[in-house]
C-alpha cells in the first residue's frame, strides 16, 4: 500500500501553522522525525516529509538542525515557523517563473546523488545518506558501516564496482558468515542493483538468511534502496 504523498504532509503541516497562529503561538517548531511518525509511521516516506517542510519554509523561519548527510533529507531536520504574514513572506526556496522550478540545496545533492557510478565509494556514501534519513548513527571502517539505532546493531558490508575479478554473491556471503561473532547484530551485503545479485539472493534459503540475520541492501540507478 502507497504511503502518504507530499499534499498530505502539506496539509498537515499547514494546519499546524494555522493552529499554533490562532493560539497566539508566535512560532512553531517542527521535526521531521516526529511530522513523519505522525503521517506516516509505517511507510519509508521522510524525504517526502523533509521535502514538505523545505517547501513551506517560508522568508524569516530558521533551519535549526539539518540532516546528516548529502541529501539534506533525515530524521535531524528541525525547522522554526513563524506563524505571522503566512500569506505575504516569500518561499525560502522559492520556484522560478518560467521553466524547471529551482532547487534548494538539498535537492541538487539528491540529484547529484542519484547520478552516481556506483563505485564502493559512491554507493558507501549513498548507504550512509539513505541511514541517516531513516534515523541511524554510524560509523565507517574500510568498506564496513557499522551502525546503530536505539538498541539494534547492524554491520553492512558495502561491495560497490571493483577493479580485478569480481566475486559472486553466494562467495560473499561465504566470507561474511565467517565474521559473525555475536547473534544480536544485524548483518548485509551492499550492492548495486542487478538481476543476477537478485537470482543469486533468492537461490540462498530464507531460513539460513533468518536465522543469520542476514540482508542485502541493493541500490538502483535511481539511488533507491532496498533490503531484501
Amino acid at each position: 500500500m502507497k504511503g502518504p504523498g507530499i499534499k498530505d504532509y502539506l496539509e498537515i503541516l499547514e494546519k499546524k501553522k494555522q493552529d499554533a497562529a490562532k493560539a497566539g503561538l508566535k512560532t512553531i517548531e517542527i521535526s521531521s522525525k516526529g511530522l513523519h511518525a505522525e503521517v506516516s509511521p509505517n511507510h519509508a516516506t521522510m524525504p517526502t516529509c523533509c521535502q514538505a517542510m523545505y517547501k513551506l519554509a517560508l522568508t524569516g523561519d530558521e533551519i535549526l538542525r539539518r540532516p546528516k548527510g548529502q541529501t539534506g533529507f533525515g530524521s535531524h531536520l528541525v525547522i522554526l515557523y513563524r506563524t505571522d504574514e503566512l500569506d505575504s513572506r516569500e518561499r525560502l526556496f522559492p520556484s522560478k517563473k518560467r521553466g524547471r522550478p529551482s532547487k534548494s540545496p538539498e535537492e541538487k545533492a539528491l540529484a547529484k546523488k542519484q547520478k552516481m557510478k556506483r563505485s564502493t565509494e559512491d554507493l558507501s556514501k549513498l548507504i550512509r545518506s539513505w541511514l541517516d534519513e531513516h534515523g541511524w548513527d554510524y560509523t565507517e571502517i574500510k568498506n564496513e558501516i557499522l551502525a546503530q539505532h536505539e538498541n539494534e546493531r547492524w554491520v553492512i558490508n558495502v561491495q560497490g564496482i571493483k577493479r580485478g575479478r569480481k566475486q559472486t554473491l553466494p562467495s560473499k556471503v561465504t566470507e561474511l558468515i565467517t565474521k559473525i561473532q555475536d547473534p544480536s547484530i544485524h548483518y548485509s551485503l551492499a550492492f548495486n542493483d542487478s538481476p543476477m545479485t537478485r537470482r543469486q539472493w533468492n537461490e540462498i534459503s530464507p531460513v539460513v538468511k533468518k536465522q543469520l540475520k542476514l540482508s542485502v541492501l541493493l541500490a538502483d540507478k535511481q539511488g533507491n534502496i532496498q533490503e531484501l
